[in-house]
């Protein structure tokens, strides 16, 4: 086989997917998508399946990225969306979802997903992507030790090439951010890049600079990485689950055979996180909620639950979550706002509350932060600078734990969705050159 003429650096997230390729330019050209009229870098990690598209004995139908988001929104919420499939990489025991008469694993579903975009890719940068360097997280969300972040990552890898990119390389997400980072420096610099995405949270400590960008091998400059499985999507699912769960019959009861039962978490659990949410569109779910709903202390509660199940309105609930929360990452309090024609959740969203729900989390990236940093040998004075890229770099109680230990006039950011497109790409020219 031909060496490829590019390698394209493939930031396939839990919340969107993002290319890039590097030529003879200095900056990585990212493809752009059409989406609703208009164009977007962001590829959204999710499938949207009609059931009505489906034929027996014929090949699945269906939709992936901005293509899913229209194809939704146009079937006012039925059919089948399946959203962050990177969280279920780790699993081993997942089972498969019925789509009309399509039987599919989540294998299956992430060479679709893959195929789909791979082919988007190829129009938007008008040439073939054969070869691709894919991010990955230090840890990935759900493992529990390094050989289900290495099943993980050979589940990518087998997608990939059986999605049709021909040549598949790996590279962890924060050294792809770093090496963004590294095109803006024109001295040398000992960094620290801490990438937050939906599903995890990663770190890398790296001597960056001129004299070491155009290195093909770059293991000495690496002094740590670090990662741990809880980021933006653990934010999000606070909020649904002190804000938006109550007011559909989270912490209500309901009474059987004399006794007074509360109503299952689990229902919420779910419904707070983006990759099971669509496991409570079933069949048995809506006979377990028709039931409790008879015997409920709050039954119109419990009905608002099965409306928002049955209309599929994950994708706006959550819409409504990333709103309210990106307001209070600029003010102390916010008006969470969610509506399902008729049926609308409001209430007063406060930063402080918000952060009170997310301590715990908050505290296990900065102790994830802290160990990384004590692998690299270092004190936070002996950083030079530090690059926090994703949306949640922004969120206050996040960023204060960093301000206190590096100083504000340490931290920088910028090109949040793209740095790790980029950096992979840039990761895939030298590939090239060899």
């Amino acid at each position: 086989m031909a060496a490829p003429s590019f390698v394209a650096g493939v930031d396939f997230g839990t919340s969107n997917t993002a290319i890039a390729v590097a030529g003879a330019d200095p900056t990585p050209r990212v493809a752009a998508f059409t989406m609703l009229q208009g164009t977007t870098p962001s590829f959204r990690s999710l499938l949207f399946f009609d059931p009505d598209e489906q034929v027996v004995n014929a090949p699945v139908n269906y939709h992936a990225g901005p293509d899913g988001i229209e194809a939704y929104l146009d079937a006012l919420g039925e059919g089948r969306l399946i959203q962050s499939f990177k969280t279920h990489l780790t699993a081993t025991s997942l089972g498969r979802t019925q789509i009309g008469p399509h039987a599919l694993d989540l294998d299956q579903l992430l060479i679709l997903f893959l195929r789909r975009f791979r082919d988007r890719s190829e129009a938007a940068l008008q040439s073939e992507v054969r070869a691709a360097v894919f991010g990955r997280p230090v840890q990935f969300a759900g493992a529990d030790e390094t050989a289900d972040s290495d099943r993980a990552q050979r589940r990518l890898e087998q997608a990939g090439r059986a999605a049709g990119f021909d040549v598949v390389s790996v590279e962890l997400e924060p050294i792809a951010a770093a090496y963004h980072h590294e095109q803006r420096l024109d001295r040398e610099e000992l960094a620290l890049v801490a990438d937050f995405g939906g599903g995890t949270t990663d770190f890398c400590v790296m001597r960056l600079g001129p004299a070491h960008r155009e290195q093909a091998e770059r293991q000495r400059d690496i002094l740590a990485t670090g990662g741990i499985g809880i980021a933006g999507d653990n934010l999000d699912a606070a909020i649904i689950e002190n804000l938006v769960a109550p007011a559909l019959g989270k912490g209500s009861c309901y009474r059987e055979m004399g006794k007074r039962l509360p109503i299952p978490a689990s229902y919420y659990h779910k419904l707070s996180h983006w990759h099971q949410l669509s496991f409570l569109r079933s069949a048995r779910t809506r006979s377990e909620l028709e039931r409790l709903a008879k015997l409920a202390d709050k039954p119109d509660a419990i009905e608002a639950l099965m409306e928002l199940i049955e209309d599929n309105q994950g994708f706006y609930l959550h819409k409504s979550v990333e709103t309210a929360k990106i307001a209070i990452s600029t003010r102390d309090e916010t008006e969470f706002v969610y509506d399902n024609g008729g049926r609308a959740i409001r209430g007063r969203l406060r930063r402080a509350d918000f952060d009170r729900w997310v301590a715990d989390d908050v505290a296990a990236i900065a102790g994830c932060l802290d160990a990384t940093l004590e692998r690299a040998g270092l004190r936070p004075e002996q950083v030079g600078q530090v690059f926090m890229t994703g949306g949640t770099a922004f969120v206050p109680c996040i960023r204060g734990e960093f301000e206190r230990r590096f100083g504000r006039e340490k931290l920088a950011g910028g090109d949040e969705l793209l740095s790790i497109a980029s950096g992979l790409a840039l990761r895939g020219r030298q590939a090239v050159r060899g």
